[in-house]
C-alpha cells in the first residue's frame, strides 16, 4: 500500500452520529445507533457511541488502517455552536513496543467553528475518546461555575485550546475505556468519566493565567503544529534539533517557537520535555520495566537524573509509583 494513499472523512462536529452511519454504509460496516464497526482487508475501526440530553456525545474510538486517516471538521450552518474535547490516549504499552512512532496523547479543545484536521498514519493503532456539546448543556452541568472556561465556550470565533495527558486525566480515560466492551454499564460508565474529565479541566484553566487562549488560528497552522506535535513526540530519546525542524517547516526558529506555543503554550523544547517526564510517569505505572530500562528507552543520561527531573516535575519520586513488591523484585 502507498504510503501516499490517504482515507479522509469530512463533515460536522454537531451530528456525528450521521457520519457513522454513512461510514458503515460506504465500508460494508454496523451502525446500530450506539456502535460502529468497520472490518475490511485495509481498515479496522470501531466507535462505541452515546447520545445523552439529546445533543451531547460521548465516543471511545480505536482505529487500525493501512492507509493514512485525516478526519475534517468543515463549519456547518448550524446555529448552534458544539464544544469538542478529543482526547488522544496510550493504549498499553509492551516491552517489545518500547517506543511509538506517533503520539496523540492530549487533550484538544476546540468549537465547531474551528476548519480542523486531524492525521492518523497507517499501520499505527490509534485510540482517542470524543466529547461533544452545545453551550447550553455545558452551563446545566457546572451552573456558575468555570468562568474562564464559559468565556472561552462563548466566543463564536474559531478557537482551540490544548493540554497534555497528565496522569489524572489519563487515568479517568482509562477508566472509562475499561467499560466500553460491558455493555450493561458502559453507558453511564462514559457519563461519569466524562464528568471527572469536565472537572479536571475546569480546574486546569480556572489555574492557567499565563496562557489566553487562542483564537482565529489558520488551519493551515493549525494542522502544521498538529503534526509538529506528533513528530516532536514519536521518540522521547532524541531532543528536536530546531534548526532542522524550521529548514524543513520554511520559517525561522523564532517564528517557530512563536507559533508553536500561540498554540500549545510552551516552546517546543520546554514543551517536549514536559511531556517526557510525563512519558516516564505512564512507563512506570503501565509497564514492568526497570527504572534503568525507562531511563535508557526514553533517553536520559542516567537514572538518577530521570529521577530528579521527576521528583522536580510531580513533587515525589518515581519510585513511589512502584509497589513494595515491584520494588523488592528489582522495578523500582
Amino acid at each position: 500500500m502507498a504510503e501516499e494513499q490517504k482515507y479522509t472523512i469530512t463533515g460536522s462536529e454537531s451530528n456525528p452520529h450521521e457520519a457513522y452511519e454513512r461510514i458503515a454504509a460506504e465500508h460494508n460496516g454496523k451502525w446500530d445507533g450506539e456502535v460502529l464497526q468497520v472490518d475490511i482487508d485495509w481498515l479496522k475501526f470501531e466507535i462505541i457511541s452515546f447520545c445523552y440530553f439529546h445533543e451531547m456525545y460521548i465516543a471511545s474510538c480505536q482505529l487500525k488502517t493501512d492507509r493514512v486517516f485525516v478526519l475534517n471538521n468543515e463549519p456547518g450552518d448550524d446555529e448552534k455552536h458544539y464544544i469538542v474535547i478529543r482526547i488522544g490516549y496510550t493504549g498499553s504499552f509492551s516491552k517489545k513496543d518500547a517506543s511509538r512512532r506517533f503520539n496523540h496523547d492530549g487533550v484538544f479543545i476546540y468549537n465547531s467553528n474551528q476548519v480542523f484536521s486531524m492525521e492518523y498514519p497507517f499501520q499505527v493503532h490509534s485510540e482517542w475518546v470524543i466529547i461533544r456539546f452545545p453551550y447550553d448543556v455545558f452551563k446545566k452541568m457546572v451552573g456558575e461555575e468555570a468562568t474562564k472556561l464559559k468565556a472561552l465556550f462563548e466566543d463564536d470565533a474559531p478557537w482551540f485550546q490544548y493540554y497534555s495527558l497528565d496522569p489524572e486525566l489519563e487515568r479517568y480515560v482509562k477508566e472509562m475505556v475499561s467499560f466500553s466492551h460491558k455493555k450493561s454499564r458502559r453507558r453511564m460508565a462514559f457519563l461519569g468519566r466524562t464528568m471527572d474529565i469536565l472537572g479536571a479541566l475546569i480546574e486546569k484553566m480556572e489555574e492557567d493565567i499565563l496562557h489566553i487562549p487562542h483564537t482565529n488560528i489558520h488551519p493551515e497552522d493549525l494542522k502544521t503544529m498538529v503534526l509538529l506535535k506528533d513528530q516532536i513526540l514519536s521518540d522521547f530519546s532524541v531532543l528536536p534539533n530546531l534548526q532542522e525542524l524550521s529548514l524543513e517547516l520554511g520559517m525561522s526558529v523564532s517564528k517557530l517557537n512563536r507559533l508553536f506555543k500561540s498554540v500549545y503554550k510552551l516552546p517546543v523544547i520546554q514543551f517536549f520535555n514536559k511531556h517526557k517526564i510525563e512519558e516516564v510517569h505512564r512507563h512506570i505505572r503501565y509497564t514492568d520495566k526497570s527504572m534503568t530500562e525507562i531511563a535508557i528507552d526514553l533517553g536520559f543520561s542516567h537514572v538518577g537524573h530521570m529521577s530528579r527531573t521527576f521528583k522536580s516535575h510531580f513533587g515525589y519520586a518515581p519510585s513511589q509509583l512502584r509497589s513494595p513488591l515491584q520494588q523488592s523484585a528489582g522495578l523500582g
